[in-house]
């Protein structure tokens, strides 16, 4: 079968892979339909490998994708051939403290798909745990299905943030992560909803998608500008998906007293804080890590109702002979006009 693996720093091949044979019991084997490129797949190509371990290369890489369940292995209940599901990326042991409290994604032995699991999504086939695919409601496209993963985060993230109904929120970064935070922030009723976002592409889809103001951080200072907007107070919360320390100064600048700064970007080398601000203004800084495992359902459902519409963040369609060139390398671009490119891994039958 064809797919996507990493052999190492920015060694990206498309290539012939034997297929996997009948899934051992409780795993069931699945036909990816359409599998996005997210900022970890950038980080790992460009950097690294940064989380796949060397024993694990070549690696094939996807962890966000709809799929067709195509066999069920011994003792798979609730899952058939044909079956439309998401898949999540979490291979976790259930039996850990924070598997046993509903953390998946904190488990002691964590797995993902695509990354430290044999298996990945850009591939025409896959094997996995069954419980990571979740069926896709009748209104809910494999499209949508895809960016189900990058989305749950995106709500665990708002929920880290404290939003309320009528708040006011900063989002610093208008990449994938920072569009689908804008949709999350505007489906939980926020009454301000302030983007940060250099790129003038990806800033007019933020206003596209209905933000109060957006900001170019390059020309002004944004807190100041959100001060402005707020009576000088600040936004009751702020939301860094830039992954830069200028989105990330923003936003501790630009809460107000009592305020809270969830983190979603994944930061990497040194950064310098100034805790005391922290402690003078009594903020809440909140990392944010994956999602609640059992709350996609719940999530599924909001999409189907129209109220969370993730394929308004979607700008290419690719196959999967272009991932590098037209995927990666478009992503990556400083001055491109991407946010969210998704990747046919077969020959798009099923889609």
């Amino acid at each position: 079968m064809l797919a996507a693996r990493l052999h190492g720093n920015r060694d990206l091949r498309v290539e012939e892979m034997p297929a996997p044979g009948t899934p051992p019991p409780g795993q069931v084997r699945v036909t990816p339909v359409w599998c996005g490129i997210c900022g970890t797949d950038l980080h790992e190509y460009a950097h690294g490998p940064l989380y796949t371990p060397a024993e694990n290369l070549p690696q094939v890489i996807g962890h966000e994708f709809s799929a067709v369940v195509a066999e069920v292995g011994d003792g798979v209940g609730g899952l058939r051939p044909g079956d439309r599901v998401a898949v999540l990326p979490h291979v976790f042991c259930g039996g850990c403290y924070y598997c046993v409290r509903g953390r998946q994604g904190l488990c002691a032995d964590l797995r993902l798909t695509g990354v430290t699991w044999p298996w990945g999504g850009l591939a025409e086939q896959a094997v996995v745990p069954a419980y990571q695919a979740v069926r896709l409601p009748d209104g809910v496209s494999f499209e949508q299905g895809a960016v189900l993963e990058p989305l749950a985060t995106v709500v665990h993230g708002v929920e880290r943030s404290g939003l309320r109904p009528g708040g006011s929120v900063l989002i610093t970064g208008a990449g994938p992560i920072g569009q689908l935070a804008v949709l999350v922030c505007a489906a939980a009723g926020a009454g301000s909803i302030f983007v940060s976002e250099p790129q003038p592409a990806r800033r007019g889809l933020a206003e596209r998608l209905g933000v109060t103001a957006a900001f170019d951080p390059a020309a002004g200072d944004v807190a100041a500008q959100v001060l402005e907007r707020s009576d000088g107070l600040g936004v009751d919360c702020a939301i860094e998906c830039s992954g830069s320390q200028p989105g990330l100064d923003a936003c501790v600048a630009s809460v107000r007293r009592a305020g809270t700064v969830a983190v979603i970007a994944i930061h990497l080398g040194p950064r310098t804080v100034k805790p005391e601000g922290w402690v003078w203004r009594d903020l809440t800084l909140a990392g944010v890590w994956s999602f609640k495992f059992y709350d996609t359902p719940r999530i599924l459902a909001q999409i189907a109702a129209g109220t969370l519409p993730v394929e308004r963040i979607v700008t290419s369609r690719i196959g999967i002979h272009d991932l590098v060139p037209a995927g990666i390398e478009r992503l990556a671009d400083p001055g491109g006009d991407q946010v969210k490119i998704l990747v046919a891994p077969g020959d798009g039958a099923d889609r």
